[in-house]
């Protein structure tokens, strides 16, 4: 077969692009009807509905196209008109990383500032219902007060952990980005695959092997993320910690915790939670 000439080549380019763009504004128009229903987010696309669209993307093949690039394209599409949302993202340690994650997930419209340290993204977001916050993920231990200890409970005015990012695990591209936590005054909502998190505060020095069996009792699959003291001399008074699967804010489980360790737990509250991201499979990778 007669291979085509660079012309011929370059007309087909013009007509796909014609394709793509058109597709794009139809595909634009839709992104704030995708659930027919109104939420608690926000944005014009629920963290929820965008997760689980792009696992059906990235699930497909992809060729030699960078699953990161198909994000990023998809990310404007979904929040593209979320222009009075504004997203308040950590400029601290590799705040260059941290500024690439969020144009990555939010696309190139939204308005975002950068602020010095995590606690200044969270109270950022604290006064502003309609705003989103973009933080490192927590240090396994912390002395003082940590950026997660001022998470609101579900059901409650303030900021809880949305999403996890990126949302794409083991891309292999040449730059990787950073991990971090999406935050804002979101209620979780169940994709099929996904985690939640849970905030305990403690009246008494509470070992871990005893935390993992109080979880396990109450029916929790859960695994500790971070944990705050006073000072370094003081014992854990208060933890993080992230359950594989949904809870809802109403979940028997919560209360059933709270019972069974309340010898050494005083609090258990529900501060969000997200999709579990894309594990991406060495077919899927771009080539090397």
């Amino acid at each position: 077969m007669q291979s085509e000439s660079p012309e011929e080549i370059r007309r087909t380019a013009d007509l796909i692009d014609s394709e793509i763009h058109s597709l794009l504004i139809r595909r634009a128009a839709k992104g704030g009807t995708l659930s027919g229903k109104e939420g608690s987010s926000p944005l014009s696309v629920s963290f929820a509905e965008a997760a689980t669209i792009l696992r059906g993307i990235l699930s497909r093949p992809s060729g030699t196209f960078p699953l990161r690039a198909l994000v990023r394209i998809w990310s404007d599409i979904f929040f593209g008109a979320d222009r009075d949302v504004t997203l308040h993202v950590f400029g601290g340690e590799n705040a260059a990383g941290f500024w690439d994650l969020a144009r990555t997930h939010y696309g190139c419209a939204m308005p975002m500032i950068s602020h010095h340290s995590a606690t200044a993204v969270v109270h950022a977001c604290a006064d502003d219902p309609r705003a989103l916050g973009l933080v490192p993920p927590p240090d396994s231990a912390e002395n003082g007060n940590a950026w997660w200890e001022q998470l609101a409970p579900a059901g409650h005015a303030g900021p809880r952990i949305a999403q996890s990012l990126p949302f794409v695990r083991n891309d292999s591209c040449p730059v990787p980005l950073p991990q971090g936590y999406a935050i804002g005054t979101i209620e979780q909502e169940a994709t099929g695959a996904d985690t939640s998190i849970l905030k305990l505060e403690c009246h008494s020095e509470l070992s871990r092997a005893k935390l993992q069996s109080l979880l396990r009792q109450a029916g929790f699959d859960a695994q500790i993320l971070a944990a705050s003291r006073e000072s370094a001399k003081s014992a854990a008074s208060r933890l993080l910690v992230a359950n594989r699967g949904f809870v809802s804010a109403d979940d028997e489980r919560i209360p059933a915790l709270s019972n069974k360790g309340s010898d050494a737990i005083s609090r258990v509250a529900l501060v969000g939670g997200f999709a579990d991201p894309f594990d991406a499979t060495p077919s899927q990778n771009i080539e090397s």
